[in-house]
């Protein structure tokens, strides 16, 4: 986990991107923003679902979720 990403759900896109063999720098370059912004994204406390799947288009990905009762 790099330093400074708290959020569980950017922790876990983070995770993921790695196992994918992807560079971050390559993500970045293809949303159209700088490495730095990158991170800065990945780090917001409040990063939301949006964040991600934003992230995640980029390599063919999206977050697919259910709300469940107990």
């Amino acid at each position: 986990m790099p330093k400074g990403i708290t959020s569980n759900l950017a922790i876990s896109i983070d995770e993921f991107i790695k196992s994918k063999g992807i560079k971050k720098t390559f993500i970045a370059k293809e949303m159209g923003i700088t490495y730095t912004y990158f991170n800065k994204l990945m780090e917001k406390d409040n990063f939301t679902i949006d964040d991600g799947n934003r992230i995640l288009s980029v390599i063919g990905y999206k977050i697919d979720y259910d709300i469940k009762s107990l």
